[in-house]
Parts: C-alpha cells; sequence; structure tokens
C-alpha cells in the first residue's frame, strides 16, 4: 500500500538515505511507477484504477494530479523519456493516451480489435507491455497476454506489423538498436524476433528447462515474469546481456 522511493544504494525506508516517503490516500496497492526523468515528478498507477502525478520537488510530495479509470481497469503503463504522452494499457486491450501536462485523456484510444484487426478469432487479454520503439518514438510496441504484439503506428494510426506466439507474454524487451525484441513467456521460453520478419521468432530457448538427454528442447518450467535484454561493452566490442527472471 505505501509508495517508496529508495537511494540507489537500496536503503531502507526509515534509515539515513531516503528521500522521501509517501502514500496514497486510498491505501490501494501500487502496480506501477514511472519517473519524469530529471523533472522531480512521479507517476504512479495503483489496484483502485487511478493515476497520480507526484511533485517530488518539494519536502514532502505531493499529488498534483490525478486521474479515475472508471469504465476499464489499469495493467500496465509506459512514459517514454522527455514525452508529454503517458501511454496507459487495460485489461479490455485498449490503449488510451493521457497528456502529462493536463493530465487528462487525450481521446486517442488504440483499441484492441483494430489493433489486432482480428489476426486471432479470440480477445487478446489485456495488455501487458507497452514501450516505444528505440528508433522511432512514434511507433509502439503493444504486448498482449494471448502471445500477441502489435507494433502501432500512432501517426497513421494503424499497425505495422503483428506476430503471434502460442504461449503467454509476461514481460517484452528491446535491443537497443530496435530491429529487434524479446518476449518472455507462461512455459518459461524467451523468443527473440526480428521486425522484418515477424512470422515466428528467429530464436526459442528455454534457459532454465531441464535439458533433455535424447536432444529435443528442454522442458517447460516456471513463467519468465520479466526479462531485459541489455548491451555492454568490452574489447572486443559489443555483447548482449539477457536478463530473466522466475517466481520465488
Amino acid at each position: 500500500q505505501n509508495l517508496t522511493i529508495l537511494d540507489f544504494d537500496g536503503n531502507r525506508l526509515g534509515r539515513p538515505g531516503v528521500d522521501c516517503y509517501c502514500q496514497h490516500e486510498s491505501g490501494a496497492a501500487v502496480l506501477q511507477l514511472q519517473f519524469l526523468i530529471n523533472e522531480g515528478a512521479l507517476v504512479s498507477a495503483s489496484a483502485d484504477d487511478a493515476l497520480h502525478l507526484w511533485n517530488l520537488r518539494q519536502k514532502r510530495p505531493a499529488i498534483l494530479h490525478s486521474l479515475k479509470f472508471n469504465r476499464e481497469r489499469i495493467t500496465y503503463c509506459h512514459l517514454p523519456f522527455q514525452s508529454k504522452w503517458l501511454y496507459v494499457g487495460t485489461e479490455r486491450g485498449n490503449t488510451h493516451i493521457v497528456n502529462i501536462e493536463s493530465f487528462i485523456l487525450s481521446g486517442y484510444v488504440i483499441m484492441w480489435n483494430k489493433a489486432i484487426e482480428l489476426s486471432t478469432k479470440t480477445h487478446p487479454g489485456p495488455v501487458v507491455h507497452l514501450s516505444d520503439s528505440p528508433r522511432d518514438e512514434g511507433k509502439l510496441l503493444i504486448g498482449y497476454e494471448n502471445g500477441t504484439i502489435v507494433f502501432w503506428d500512432l501517426r497513421s494510426k494503424r499497425a505495422d506489423l503483428r506476430a503471434y506466439y502460442d504461449e503467454a507474454i509476461h514481460s517484452v524487451a528491446w535491443h537497443h538498436e530496435g530491429k529487434q525484441f524479446m518476449c518472455s513467456h507462461s512455459d518459461g521460453s524467451l523468443t527473440l524476433w526480428n521486425l522484418k520478419s515477424p512470422n515466428r521468432p528467429f530464436q526459442t530457448t528455454i534457459p532454465h528447462g531441464k535439458i533433455q538427454r535424447d536432444g529435443k528442447k528442454p522442458e517447460s518450467c516456471k513463467p519468465i515474469l520479466k526479462v531485459e535484454y541489455k548491451t555492454c561493452k568490452n574489447r572486443y566490442g559489443f555483447n548482449s546481456v539477457i536478463n530473466s527472471m522466475l517466481p520465488s
């Protein structure tokens, strides 16, 4: 129920190094936090389907604006770097866009049925991921629970591509070049996708699965809840580092 911000070293609440502490009056659980980088502000999404914009520049943080969703449940939020638009995904599969300055809905809604264009015969489920392309901030990657991925062009209001995998998606991460992305799934698999050939993943692995003696693919295991696709530089060039997190 508490909204807490810790310093880089992870100091606990009440210890030296904690910059601030605040709590939602509703007591609702915090679903997600999004910093407005270099602006001293923070957006919180809570389990009562409300968004709050916090001012962190004053001694005691305070809520500047709040926005309540009455007809849809919030499942995921994304605020691109230095953007005035906050993208909000819902349980119904729709994506709403909030103006971060006025903190009101823009009226631009990416409806689930237009996004998938009935590429699958069933509802894709809640939005579980939203992110802007590293190469083009005008394009949004939308991940749905059932395994559907949509690359949406915000300007033309249409999908540039659609991809589908037969395992539920838990998280998505871009490669820094913006040409590939990775998904983590409910069966413990990681899939790598290329924007130029979205018909199927070009690589599928089950990193935590038990390796079979007969050479078959590893057994399914617990879902990978979070994946990160990072790049680090060494003396030989750039290497990709993949971090994945299983439930405890």
